[in-house]
């Protein structure tokens, strides 16, 4: 049964007799075609029915009445349906909750149309998403009596607008509103109990005022508050928002925040950033302007007075009136939980204004999230007032995002999303954490592009002091400068200090310094002082912040973690750039100095491992040219200022630059008047070793040796090239660690304009540079040949002067350095010139340079150097340094003292090859001399056109070839036999010289070519040759029959004549002879005649007698005569056969 068929049962008959099946093949195909037929049939519709049935089965459970709604009580007592969020919403609840506070009908929180500032906001009406309570639950006229808790709060709750007065403590028990200003003048506790506070008509200027040097308390200890937190991924700038219901949106449901914190690698050389999506419900709230209208300040504290804030939020669904804040104070505000947050629409500080030298704010925890203002969207602080962060989030506030288009006007705001302050004094320590924050404004006037105005994502601080002893400041953004931190202002520079901390994940979208932006008359310092390297929670970090000026307008020179501003300085200590990456040049450090920059290793710096010319991924930048090729790129600024070296190709960033390092640190200015120095590099780096400099200075290449340095006046390109134990060192010292940061232009992790000393300098000592010159020629057969072909080397080994430990050649040919310090080998060039820089090597002392050739590989000589003799002089150059400064100038206040080279004591002695010591070298031979714009680089000259330094001796040119004899042996009138040919050259004596044998093959053809065995010709000199070309003669000849080599046979008579062969061997020019041979046939007269076929032909001939002849003609006409008759039985036997009948077969 198959699907309520019947499936038939189809019987075959057969009779046993022997008969025909009752069903022919054809019946029975047709049977089995309709028996599949009908399984096919059962099958398909078995199927249909089983994907149709349970639908149709639930549809009709689904008929029967069920009531799924459930009822909810509200606080004011009335009841709403519960609906599935994600149902009513199509999963679109998060964008609901993340979008801007500004502007649009669908916005729960809606800036003012007004501001302090002269910033213009905006006021639209909101959606009511609830039901309006209960008029029975809910009666403005009820006023619940009071009782006592056992904790001695006095609880109350409907109108207390006189409950106050006289201070005490106090719980809400329920909902609670006062029509009229509250006045604190005595210690006062509001514990709201998850309960709202509402100030309904919003018709006074403060909600709540502390006065009277009173102290005021809000606590919430209900403990419904529920912090719904998940990870979040996402851009830094995160908005915060509220969601209101009830009557007019006026009372606060939920509060939307993101945290981005930071927590250092394992390696402790970078760090990694989480975001975390707060979603906060179920608090207690105090709400100004609940119903309608609007509130200056929720709460306002009047200098000597307190605001605690434990606990609770304190709020307005309404944009704030004109000059307007959540909380106003000139007395102190602590905050160690609870939230503040939707202030919009007024004054400087949407969330708090701090103001007054007897003002102060500390924050040990809670919430400032989601505020929105002119300049400091959450917090503004001025006039002496005192900041202490050292706990608590700042998160989702904002400035406006007005077009500004006066940006040297502070008063026009578009400073600190986050924090504002002017003239205060300012601590982030501890667990605090600014994070994601937004500085909106931004410049509409493009003649003020790339002045680095605007910004502070995080913060900005103009005037008083900045400290960071710790917290963080993390995932803000900026749409001009400081992603993160924007410390001072020329005219109001800050006092910015930074021991521990971070600074992480920030992002400056157009201007420069994506993690912190250093002004003009601002000083900087980032120091962590002694402490202990191993510490990680204790360092600073400057991580993974960004700024993307100039992806989409002109750009400014960047700074992806700092940047310095003209005018500005930072002073920074044990500190590690690495991994840093920049879209221009210097993906470490970049430089457009209008200041100057010293890197130093004491305690200052270790630069390694950057990147320049990528992407954000570290990818290199391509475009197309004009052919559509693909070719490497990179990024620049737009010009600003006429600064437009860093794609200047012909003058600047040339090719000699851009090929010998750049990817560490970069520095360039206008090299016209660049007359003094402007940076010192030197050669060791943080942690004591070899930092391994290798770029340009100044358009020229250099190397940077370990006791060195080096000093621009206009321009650096270097890379570190750093030991695997240099970098080790360097980390275990680190204490403060730039890494991870991007630049779309310049300076990936640090960018100045201004003055950067990195590591601690009181005074710098210059040394000197050595270089040292010498010559080198070619010769050849006494000729003197090019050198463009031949790239040999020379090397520079130095050491303390030690007679006994100079280096020399072993027996084997290798040199031994017995001890001295190698430099890299350098090529002697097409005019036969070597020279050597050393950099700033050498202290005051005295010291010997070795200066030698390395002659190339025994085992991988080149083909053209196969025989050449090298020159095994060694060049002792002795160094005596002085010990007084031949200059003394000063940098950034610190004096530069440079040494030079003592030339009255310092020598040149040589030792040849097979000598047993140095012998000294001739004034005339050798001389030293000093740069005329630099004294402290002396460079040393050794030979001279007439007496050359160094002289190889190539070997004499070769040449040879070789050649292949062949002669035709042929018999007349008999068969090939064994023959003996000679091939051999005739003396100048007419002796011959010993022959070469061939001989013929019996068995083969009567034909027969005789080839004999290559012969060599050369190896030929240059002299050998005439116009390239040499002639050689050799004969062939058969030799006489012979029993004793088997070559007699009767009946042959041998070819008496020879040939010659005259061989013409060409030159080729690569060591080859190309070899002509041209065969004369010689007779017996010695005529000689040109054949293009040399043969020897040998003769057969004998004679029988008559008889004997005949015997063979009878003999040959009988056997004819039988096969004929043989022949014709056969064919009539054939015949007869054919009569007979059938053929045999």
């Amino acid at each position: 049964m198959v699907a309520g068929f019947i499936i038939p049962r189809w019987h075959h008959l057969y009779v046993n007799s022997g008969l025909t099946e009752p069903k022919t093949k054809q019946s029975k195909k047709a049977t089995r075609r309709v028996l599949a037929g009908v399984l096919c049939g059962a099958s398909v519709l078995s199927l249909v029915l089983s994907l149709v049935m349970p639908p149709i089965s639930q549809a009709i459970a689904n008929d029967t009445p069920e009531d799924s709604t459930e009822e909810t009580v509200t606080v004011g007592g009335s009841s709403t349906e519960s609906t599935d969020v994600e149902n009513t919403n199509n999963g679109d609840t998060e964008n609901q909750n993340s979008d801007d506070v500004e502007g649009g009908a669908s916005e729960d929180i809606v800036a003012a149309d007004s501001t302090a500032d002269g910033a213009e906001a905006k006021s639209t009406a909101q959606p009511s998403d609830a039901q309006p309570p209960d008029d029975e639950n809910n009666d403005d006229n009820a006023i619940a009596p009071a009782s006592v808790s056992d904790d001695d709060y006095i609880e109350v709750n409907g109108d207390v607008a006189h409950k106050f007065d006289r201070g005490g403590k106090y719980r809400l028990s329920g909902e609670s509103w006062s029509d009229s200003q509250i006045t604190i003048t005595a210690n006062t506790t509001i514990d709201l109990n998850g309960n709202m506070l509402y100030h309904r008509p919003g018709s006074v200027e403060s909600f709540i005022v502390v006065q009277n040097n009173a102290t005021l308390t809000i606590e919430d200890s209900s403990g419904r508050v529920v912090d719904d937190s998940k990870p979040f991924t996402g851009e830094p700038g995160q908005p915060a928002t509220m969601t209101c219901t009830g009557n007019n949106n006026g009372t606060p449901q939920s509060l939307t925040y993101y945290e981005t914190t930071s927590t250092p690698n394992e390696d402790k050389l970078g760090t990694t950033e989480t975001t975390t999506k707060h979603v906060v419900s179920g608090f207690g709230a105090i709400v100004a302007a609940s119903d309608g209208g609007s509130v200056k300040r929720v709460i306002s504290v009047a200098d000597g007075s307190t605001l605690n804030l434990n606990g609770g939020m304190i709020t307005t669904p309404r944009n704030l009136g004109n000059d307007g804040h959540v909380i106003l104070s000139q007395g102190a505000v602590n905050i160690s939980g609870g939230y503040v947050t939707n202030g919009n629409g007024g004054g400087w500080g949407g969330g708090l204004c701090i103001t007054g030298a007897n003002a102060s704010l500390e924050m040990t925890g809670g919430v400032v999230a989601g505020n929105k203002a002119a300049s400091g969207g959450g917090i503004f602080a001025n006039n002496g007032a005192t900041l202490e962060l050292s706990g608590g989030v700042i998160s989702g506030n904002a400035t406006y995002d007005n077009g500004i288009s006066d940006g040297y006007n502070v008063r026009a705001g578009g400073y600190g999303g986050g924090v504002y302050t002017q003239g205060a004094f300012v601590t982030i320590s501890d667990s605090a954490n600014i994070t994601n924050n937004r500085a909106e404004a931004r410049l509409v006037n493009k003649e003020l592009y790339n002045k680095g105005l605007l910004g502070g994502g995080g913060i900005a601080s103009h005037g008083g002091t900045l400290s960071m002893t710790g917290g963080s400041v993390t995932a803000n953004y900026s749409y001009e400068a400081g992603g993160g931190i924007y410390a001072g202002l020329p005219g109001q520079g800050v006092g910015f200090t930074m021991s521990s901390g971070f600074i992480a994940g920030n992002m400056s979208d157009n201007a420069e310094g994506g993690g912190l932006r250093i002004s003009g008359d601002t000083t900087g310092d980032i120091n962590t002082g002694d402490m202990n390297a191993e510490n990680a929670s204790n360092r600073v970090y400057i991580t993974n912040n960004k700024t993307m000026t100039g992806e989409k307008r002109g750009g400014d020179w960047g700074g992806g973690g700092v940047f310095i501003q003209k005018g500005g300085r930072l002073n920074i200590f044990k500190t590690l750039i690495t991994k840093n990456r920049a879209g221009g040049w210097g993906g470490g450090v970049g430089a457009c100095p209008t200041g100057e920059t010293i890197v130093s290793h004491s305690s200052g710096a270790a630069i390694y491992d950057n990147a320049d010319n990528v992407d954000q991924d570290g990818n290199k930048l391509t475009t197309v040219d004009q052919n559509g090729n693909k070719v490497l790129t990179y990024h620049y600024s737009a010009g600003g200022d006429g600064k437009k070296e860093d794609h200047d190709e012909d003058n600047y960033v040339t090719s000699t630059f851009q090929t010998s390092g750049h990817k560490d640190f970069f520095l360039v200015r206008n090299k016209n008047g660049a007359d003094k120095t402007i940076a010192v590099v030197l050669g060791k780096m943080l942690g004591g070793e070899s930092a391994g400099w290798q770029g340009t200075c100044d358009g020229e290449t250099i190397t940077i040796d370990a006791n060195g340095g080096a000093e621009a006046k206009w321009m650096f390109g270097l890379a570190a090239n750093p030991s695997d134990a240099a970098k080790s060192y360097a980390q275990r010292d680190a204490t403060t660690i730039i890494s991870g940061n991007y630049s779309y232009t310049h300076g990936g992790g640090i960018m100045t304009n201004g003055d950067l000393v990195v590591g601690k300098v009181e005074a710098l000592n210059v040394y000197p540079a050595i270089k040292v010159k010498a010559n080198k020629v070619l010769m050849k057969d006494g000729e003197e040949q090019g050198l463009s072909d031949h790239n040999y080397q020379f090397k520079l080994l130095g050491a303390p002067a030690d007679p006994t430990k100079a280096p020399y050649w072993n027996e084997n040919g290798t040199l031994n350095e017995n001890g001295c310090k190698a430099m890299p080998a350098v090529n002697v060039d097409a005019n036969g010139d070597i020279l050597i820089d050393t950099g700033a090597n050498y202290q005051s002392g005295d010291y010997d340079l070795y200066l030698v050739e390395v002659p190339p590989d025994p085992a991988n000589v080149p083909v053209n150097e196969k025989g050449t003799k090298f020159d095994k002089s060694i060049y002792k150059i002795h160094i005596k340094v002085g010990t007084t400064p031949v200059n003394t100038t000063s940098l950034l206040g610190i004096k530069i003292n440079r040494y030079g080279v003592d030339r009255s004591a310092s020598t040149v002695s040589v030792k040849k090859e097979g000598a047993a010591d140095f012998t000294a070298c001739g004034s005339d031979f050798y001389g030293w001399s000093e740069d005329a714009n630099d004294k402290t680089v002396s460079t040393v000259k050794i030979g001279n056109a007439s007496k050359p330094a160094f002289k190889n001796e190539l070997a004499p040119y070769q040449t040879s070839g070789s050649w292949t004899p062949r002669v035709t042996k042929k018999v007349d009138g008999g068969e090939m036999k064994k023959f003996k040919f000679e091939l051999y050259a005739e003396n100048s004596d007419n002796t011959e010289t010993p022959p070469q044998t061939k001989y013929t093959s019996a068995e083969s053809g009567n034909l027969q070519t005789v080839t004999f065995d290559p012969v060599q010709i050369g190896p030929l000199g240059i002299k050998d040759l005439t116009n390239g070309k040499a002639t050689f003669t050799y004969y062939i000849r058969e030799c006489d029959a012979s029993k004793v080599d088997g070559t007699k046979h009767e009946g042959y008579k041998n070819d008496t004549k020879k040939f010659k062969v005259v061989v013409t061997a060409t030159d080729k020019g690569d060591g080859t002879l190309e070899c002509t041979p041209t065969y004369y046939e010689v007779d017996a007269n010695d005529v000689e005649r040109e054949t293009d076929n040399p043969t020897f032909t040998n003769t057969y001939s004998t004679s029988l007698p008559l008889s004997g002849m005949s015997g063979v003609t009878l003999t040959y006409i009988a056997g004819a005569a039988v096969l004929c008759a043989a022949a014709a039985w056969m064919h009539i036997r054939r015949k007869a056969n054919a009569k007979g009948g059938e053929r045999r077969e």
